[in-house]
């Protein structure tokens, strides 16, 4: 047994010289991953050759203190389009040890993951090797604690415009005052003060193992940055959200919270691009988005970790704890524990599809009530917004999202190529745009409706902006050199109008007041401008916040009136499913899109139905039973199609009685003879009351709430409540569906097409003794679609 004490003693003792604390145990660690690398670049390996350490979880997060970052050479790291890999991203990492002179190279490509079946692409990074100092460079070394520390300038002096996207770079020469330390700004340049370049360094000749606990190497930055990568990639955590809505949450894989708030309120960054939901290019171009997650795997373990370099920024570093030799690799993996658990449920992989068999969104039901709880609580948030962030959503809307989606749903007319998971995506944006529209128009007439006492209906215009005089007292305005031919000097600048009167000619003239309390009189129109924002570069900083102000005000109903134009410009117009199905080709993207706008109707219908207390719990296992479900199902989607494609409201009418006496007659086949378990199940109702177990349960003798498991009913049937089943589960289902529509036809003297006495005609209910009482409740309904 090897005696490890003393050379423990001496690493201990070599750290606090560089004011590092380490304990014993934590040397012993260290120690333990230098003769594992050793043995590595020797080729063997066995279990003497580690030192007395128990292992330990190597799970980012679990040690403590703040990660160091290693030194990455930013001219030497490039990211390129592999033609030989589909144009994937390849990166090329070269990262520096400052304290032994080692430059480490790495290759990050994408590849098909192999974290799960499922997971796509993924990134993996492969260690080429190390090069070390030429023995004829060794003068350049350069010892930092000869060096005064570095400059609080050297940063990146970069100004970005968020609307052109201009950058502005700030260069000169000693602008730092510490340019005397660093060497020229080559494109090889290597070390801490430049003090190298790459032909410096020659490749080692011993395999040289990298391992992020090795002395002098820590962490490896993957990329300056995830996100944000444009100006537009950072938005409210409120506009986001309506966004992500808007593209099925696809945008939330990919947010990022971060500290600093914009417009007052939280962050987030997103490179997803405001008219697909996915990726945009630039993001695709770069390698962070393809590191996979390790999720609730714990067979996998984590290497990269999620850091901010900045309060507005995110970027990504790689963290190797086993020893790699020259050509191995491994995958990228980032653990985001708690969060994004929301879209791992959507996607099936969460905490609860793998305990508790919660299905994915790719089960049509349990998306849906998902999604009923999303627009819930969107709507919930839309009906606190202020009038300003109504403006902001519809100017985004208008400027950033609408005419891309627009533009490409247009093209399923023309025929779309199958498996384009966008166009799916903005054919539902498209119809969510407009729904969001109509609340956030409601909203707005709201608050409309408190300023002017109620209501809502008064013009937004009044006429009051004449052209006859643009100038009005109170108002700001630019003087351009007056008075003239004066002893006072002329002056040029901001003034406010005091008041406006006639001169002999009958014109205008003004009396204008200044910020240090003059005035000027008769001051002709003439000589007056209406003023922009650089006409207040010398104006008092009070001035120029009254002008917006007022600015503002004046503003404020040409603004409305372009909101509710906005609000227009989404109406929804379904010409473009019409046109895509008249056109004679079909596709199996077009089938998909029609299937999914119909589950998007029907999502609508039933939040309608459920805000206006008509229907309760939709497709819950524990109040409707399998034929019920598939029933309302059937229903719905009836509808919808009736919505999506005009359809004629006499033959809704017989289908919606025809499904209706259909289902009846199964429910009816199923009670009156001894059927099989998987007969009797389409009746059943899932009783969770007990903890310990599921069991479905049926109704017998609904009065006395009698419950029988299906087990026990097959051993001993008993008769079921028919008449329960045929109010409860199909009357119930059925007539707030058909209550949406307006029945009555263009003639008063014709009978409705549908009422709720030939629904129970049609599914043989006699005994209408409930069924009174229901009517009573539901008499005063009134249509709520427009067909």
């Amino acid at each position: 047994n090897f005696d490890w004490s003393p050379l423990v003693n001496r690493y201990v003792a070599h750290l606090g010289k560089m004011r590092r604390k380490i304990s014993s145990t934590e040397a012993i660690e260290v120690m333990n991953k230098w003769r594992q690398g050793a043995c590595l670049a020797l080729g063997s390996h066995s279990r003497e050759d580690s030192c007395n350490f128990p292992q330990q979880n190597s799970r980012l997060g679990k040690d403590s203190g703040t990660p160091e970052m290693m030194n990455t050479v930013p001219n030497l790291s490039l990211t390129l389009a592999d033609e030989e890999n589909e144009g994937f991203p390849r990166r090329t990492i070269f990262t520096y040890d400052r304290s032994n002179y080692i430059l480490y190279e790495f290759v990050a490509s994408v590849k098909d993951s192999m974290c799960s079946a499922n997971a796509g692409k993924g990134a993996f990074l492969t260690y080429k090797g190390a090069k070390i100092l030429r023995a004829s460079s060794a003068w350049k070394k350069k010892d930092p604690r000869d060096i005064p520390s570095m400059s609080q300038t050297r940063k990146p002096l970069e100004a970005i415009f968020s609307t052109s996207g201009a950058t502005v770079t700030l260069k000169g020469t000693n602008i730092h005052s510490d340019e005397l330390h660093y060497g020229p700004e080559n494109d090889d340049c290597v070390g801490l003060y430049r003090e190298f370049v790459l032909d410096d360094f020659v490749d080692a000749e011993d395999n040289i193992t990298f391992s992020s606990k090795h002395l002098g190497c820590a962490l490896i930055e993957l990329e300056s940055r995830y996100a944000p990568l444009l100006p537009i990639d950072r938005k409210t955590d409120q506009l986001f959200s309506l966004k992500d809505f808007i593209f099925s949450h696809e945008p939330s894989s990919w947010r990022f919270d971060v500290t600093e708030e914009i417009n007052g309120h939280p962050q987030v960054v997103d490179f997803t691009d405001d008219t697909t939901g996915a990726p945009h290019d630039l993001a695709r171009a770069h390698m962070s988005m393809y590191v996979n997650e390790v999720g609730h795997n714990m067979d996998l373990v984590e290497n990269v970790s999620a850091c901010c370099p900045s309060p507005r920024a995110v970027a990504y570093y790689i963290h190797i704890d086993k020893p790699m030799a020259k050509g191995d690799t491994v995958e990228l993996l980032v653990n985001y524990k708690g969060q994004y658990e929301t879209m791992r449920e959507r996607r099936g992989y969460g905490k609860a599809n793998l305990l508790h068999g919660v299905k994915s969104d790719a089960h049509d039901i349990t998306r849906v009530q998902r999604n009923l709880k999303d627009r819930f609580l969107v709507e919930e948030s839309i009906l606190k917004f202020t009038e300003d962030e109504i403006r902001q959503v519809m100017d985004f809307f208008k400027t950033r999202v609408w005419d891309g989606v627009k533009a490409a749903t247009s093209t399923f007319a023309t025929g779309c190529k199958d498996g384009d998971s966008n166009l799916l995506r903005q054919c539902i944006a498209r119809r969510r745009m407009y729904w969001l529209s109509k609340i956030l128009k409601a909203r707005f007439h709201e608050l409309l409706g408190r300023e002017r006492g109620g209501s809502s209906s008064l013009p937004l215009l009044d006429g009051s902006d004449s052209e006859e005089c643009i100038f009005q007292p109170g108002m700001f305005v630019f003087v351009n050199d007056w008075p003239q031919n004066d002893h006072r000097p002329p002056y040029t600048g901001i003034a406010t109008i005091t008041s406006i009167s006639k001169n002999k000619l009958n014109r205008n003239v003004l009396e204008l007041s200044l910020s240090d309390g003059k005035s000027i009189e008769s001051v002709p129109e003439a000589v007056v401008t209406v003023p922009t924002h650089d006409d207040f570069k010398d104006a008092p900083k009070r001035t120029y916040s009254n002008w917006m102000k007022w600015k503002k005000q004046e503003d404020l109903p040409r603004m409305r009136l372009k909101v509710l134009k906005g609000f227009d410009t989404m109406k929804w117009d379904p010409s473009f499913v019409w046109d895509g199905l008249s056109s004679g080709s079909s596709s199996e993207m077009q089938t998909n899109i029609i299937q999914s706008l119909r589950w998007e109707l029907s999502e609508e219908l039933l939040f309608l139905l459920m805000t206006n207390k008509r229907l309760s719990h939709p497709f819950d296992e524990k109040t409707w039973c399998p034929l019920s479900v598939l029933l309302l199902t059937k229903c719905l989607h009836l509808v919808a199609d009736f919505l999506l494609m005009g359809r004629d409201k006499k033959i809704l009418s017989k289908a919606l009685t025809g499904l209706a006496r259909d289902a009846a007659n199964t429910m009816k086949n199923i009670i009156n003879k001894i059927a099989n378990a998987s007969d009797v199940g389409n009746l059943a109702f899932v009783d969770k009351s007990n903890k310990q177990r599921v069991v479905q349960v049926l109704i017998v003798e609904a009065v006395k709430t009698n419950k029988l498991t299906v087990e026990d009913y097959l051993k001993k049937p008993q008769p079921l409540d028919l008449e329960w089943y045929l109010v409860h589960q199909f009357i119930l289902a059925v007539h707030p569906i058909a209550s949406l529509i307006d029945w009555r036809s263009s003639s008063s003297t014709d009978n409705p097409l549908y009422s709720i006495e030939k629904l129970c005609e049609d599914v043989g209910l006699e005994d209408t003794s409930y069924l009174n009482f229901y009517t009573s409740k539901v008499q005063d309904w009134r249509p709520l679609v427009n067909q």
